[in-house]
């Protein structure tokens, strides 16, 4: 049984704020589904695309007479952007839990200000576990590629990428409650990776590691704030 309500499409004078989306048995199959199939994508990109697109774009975009543009060093944002947007999330939710507001903000709310930083913290736990070479220091000196285990600081920090995991949750949290941001939504994910990739910050198994991470974090916030949902109901019925 599937019952999704989206803040534009449903107008009861009640929103349900906690979508449950299309049954758990099938949800959880077809996650488990993509799990093997995003692990032989970020082979695939780790074995036969990275090195050669990094280099490409040393060549060509790197070198030439606009190349200040694409090896500009880009603030890192990311630690200060979740904290705002975690913050004013929160604000928003408990705002509204303390009005008696049961609406999709609330609902969105909550997603949002449980998937960020649950996205950042495991992001960081798992560039320091896998220690993957940054993409702009392997091209000083262009050798053989190995993760450096439990050592992922400083250089040794590009995977997966933070940037895509974080963006993808809180996309994915926007595509939920407000489907009509979808085509936005997406077109900025994409415009994202390719501006790492243009700027050498990120190989691409980076990026799809990344992205697949928000999506995880993203599916599990989004089902244990409904089943936690649910069982707060079956307590209040009982």
């Amino acid at each position: 049984m599937s019952c999704v309500f989206y803040g534009d499409d449903y107008s009861d004078d009640k929103i349900i704020v906690y979508a449950y989306e299309a049954s758990t048995g099938m949800n959880l199959k077809k996650f488990i589904t993509s799990i093997p199939l995003a692990i032989l994508l970020i082979m695939c990109c780790y074995h036969f695309l990275d090195e050669g697109i990094a280099l490409f774009v040393k060549r060509v975009l790197m070198s030439g007479k606009h190349s200040s543009l694409f090896s500009a060093d880009i603030p890192d944002f990311l630690p200060f952007f979740v904290f705002i947007i975690t913050a004013l999330a929160w604000v928003l939710y408990f705002h509204d839990k303390r009005k008696g507001i049961d609406d999709i903000r609330r609902a969105f709310s909550l997603l949002v200000g449980t998937s960020l930083p649950m996205a950042f913290l495991i992001k960081s736990i798992l560039k320091f576990v896998f220690g993957g070479i940054t993409t702009r220091f392997w091209l000083a000196s262009p050798v053989a590629r190995e993760f450096h285990w439990f050592h992922g600081v400083d250089y040794y920090s590009g995977f997966p990428s933070g940037h895509m995991a974080v963006f993808t949750a809180i996309f994915l949290d926007l595509r939920k409650y407000y489907p009509r941001c979808r085509p936005v939504c997406g077109g900025l994910i994409f415009l994202m990776a390719l501006a790492l990739i243009l700027t050498n910050y990120h190989f691409i198994s980076d990026l799809v590691a990344g992205a697949y991470l928000g999506y995880v974090i993203y599916y599990f916030a989004d089902r244990g704030l409904t089943l936690l949902h649910k069982s707060r109901d079956e307590i209040d019925k009982g």
